[in-house]
């Protein structure tokens, strides 16, 4: 049985295999979309293999001793800047994760 999947999910599912460190498989399984399904899509849209480089958060730099108070701030403002990005980066991924339960919810009916 062949399943029709919108756009919108599409573009969605392929968001949020850019976004993560996550593999096809883990994403595929996360969403309930064929491994093939979704690498299709991907290779449809031009993008080939995926590289792993770059993929992984950065560590927060670890406090120094003898670090003057401009520095601390310096390094706590970065430490903020990418624990904002992760949380947009998770909050993005449950909202697509929400849509697609609420998609085979809809389907299953």
């Amino acid at each position: 049985m062949s399943r029709y999947y919108s756009e919108e999910f599409r573009q969605d599912a392929l968001r949020l295999l850019d976004r993560s460190d996550r593999s096809f498989t883990q994403v595929s399984a996360d969403l309930g979309v064929s491994y093939w399904t979704l690498r299709n899509w991907y290779n449809a849209r031009g993008m080939g293999k995926r590289s792993k480089k770059g993929k992984s958060p950065k560590a927060a730099a670890a406090p120094v001793e003898g670090e003057t108070p401009q520095e601390k701030i310096a390094r706590l403002e970065r430490e903020v800047a990418q624990l904002r990005k992760e949380k947009e980066s998770l909050e993005m991924d449950r909202a697509i994760l929400k849509k697609a339960a609420a998609f085979f919810a809809k389907e299953s009916e």
